[in-house]
């Protein structure tokens, strides 16, 4: 990457950890296929356009890593679609910690209809985690934690698995605060929820998540500033609501709000754009940037990824052009 969206480089003395441990516990091969015109009842021959290890937390572990951060992914694999996972990892250079279950590892399908530019989605169920795999997880981030709890960011993201507990990520946070390191919780209802009450170092929601987790009406910038405000008097820290094409707002742990702005160009595979987002952030505050500026260049990671198929997945030289068009603006 240019000059304009700096390779990773951790700030000198500073505190901020110097790496992400994302834990993923509803794994996912991740496929983009496209057809000339999604039909009913028809058959279809699509283009494989990518095929990527998935999951949320997945999804903001391979930019970060692209982004030269060094990024270690804590995985619930199952099965030989959990060994191709694996392998695509360690190729990336993402270090795994892999909790096995039984079962394969489930595949979550997006289909590009040419015609119309619209993505449909179809998403299998996760492997079923029960009290025994859970306590597998929390085992294995304990460990990844035990060397360098303090230069470690732990990604919390995505929905949780058939089985798994719904103070899951509350749990995880709890222990990973206890480790020393921060957590980033990206969660919707009831699951949030709970992990709001162990009080994460950032909550990352969209527009909508945001408005259910808070009882307020509409998803505009108001309600969502409002919405971001209410959340961080529950946890004290930073909250980041994206709002696609609108861009995001993010809060900062003194409830100071930031506008960041809309992408200049509208991409045709949204999916993973939050992710990519995050994951821009928080390689931008780890080499030394503060929030609002890294909320901004994490809007360009993001814009970039809408542009290219895969959902985290993005042109380096991309994000440098989203840069320059990408605006924050304080909101009070």
């Amino acid at each position: 990457m240019t000059a304009e969206v700096a390779l990773h480089r951790a700030a000198e003395g500073s505190s901020w950890p110097g790496r992400l441990v994302c834990v993923s516990v509803n794994t996912s091969i991740d496929k983009i296929a496209a057809v000339d015109r999604l039909r009913p009842g028809e058959i279809h021959r699509p283009e494989i356009l990518s095929m990527v290890p998935g999951g949320k937390a997945l999804n903001v572990a391979r930019p970060a890593a692209s982004l030269g951060m060094p990024v270690r992914a804590v995985a619930v694999l199952g099965g030989h679609a959990g060994d191709w996972v694996d392998a695509a990892l360690r190729g990336q250079a993402i270090g795994i910690r892999a909790v096995r279950i039984a079962g394969e590892t489930r595949t979550c399908l997006s289909v590009l209809d040419r015609e119309t530019g619209t993505l449909t989605e179809f998403y299998e169920p996760g492997l079923t985690l029960d009290a025994r795999g859970w306590a597998a997880v929390e085992s294995a981030l304990a460990a990844e934690l035990a060397d360098d709890p303090a230069g470690s960011l732990v990604i919390l993201s995505g929905s949780l698995p058939p089985g798994a507990p719904v103070d899951g990520y509350a749990r995880l946070t709890t222990l990973a605060k206890r480790a020393g390191a921060r957590a980033v919780v990206d969660a919707d209802r009831d699951v949030l929820d709970e992990a709001l009450a162990a009080r994460p170092w950032l909550v990352k929601v969209n527009a909508r998540e945001a408005a259910v987790a808070t009882g307020l009406a509409g998803t505009d910038e108001t309600v969502a500033v409002s919405a971001a405000r209410a959340l961080r008097t529950r946890t004290s820290g930073a909250v980041l609501v994206t709002r696609g094409l609108d861009g995001a707002v993010v809060v900062d742990d003194t409830g100071v709000a930031w506008r960041v702005g809309a992408p200049p160009a509208q991409g045709r595979y949204p999916v993973g754009s939050g992710d990519s987002l995050l994951a821009g952030l928080v390689v931008a505050l780890a080499s030394g940037h503060a929030l609002p500026e890294a909320a901004r260049r994490g809007g360009a990671v993001g814009a970039a990824n809408a542009l290219v198929p895969g959902q985290g997945e993005l042109d380096l030289a991309d994000a440098d052009r989203m840069l320059s068009a990408i605006s924050v603006e304080r909101l009070g």
